[in-house]
């Protein structure tokens, strides 16, 4: 079995910035599905609350896409990982699927595409993060 070739200082920036940008795009599509949602059902309350409904609403699960991803970097990203160039080379396809917003697509894609529609600032991150992927 050969060695793992180690994630090159590139990527490894990559990663970093896009983890960073991908964590901006998610504060603000959380704002904005918090908003959406206390229309309907009144003041979340505090962050206990908000927690509960991100991680139990099906109205708030498309956002998961997002933080998954994150997770991933970070753990890849990590001192203790064993994550090489190619975990680093997969971790950027897979954003580079995801945050593709699309009128008629998956779930995550059409909530995307709809929150973009509607916010200059997360318009204005999709265009960082593609610029960052290079798509």
């Amino acid at each position: 079995m050969s060695p793992t070739q180690p994630i090159t200082d590139e990527s490894r920036t990559l990663l970093t910035d896009l983890r960073n940008l991908l964590l901006e795009q998610h504060k603000l599509l959380l704002d904005r599905e918090r908003a959406e949602y206390e229309k309907v059902h009144g003041d979340v309350g505090g962050p206990r609350p908000l927690l509960a409904l991100v991680l139990n609403d099906p109205q708030f699960a498309w956002l998961k896409q997002i933080s998954t991803l994150v997770v991933e970097i970070d753990e890849a990203l990590s001192r203790r990982s064993k994550a090489g160039q190619q975990e680093a080379d997969a971790l950027a396809t897979q954003a580079r699927q995801i945050m593709r917003p699309r009128e008629h697509g998956n779930e995550f894609q059409m909530a995307y595409y709809q929150a973009i529609q509607e916010s200059p600032d997360i318009v204005i991150l999709q265009c960082k993060i593609e610029q960052l992927l290079g798509i």
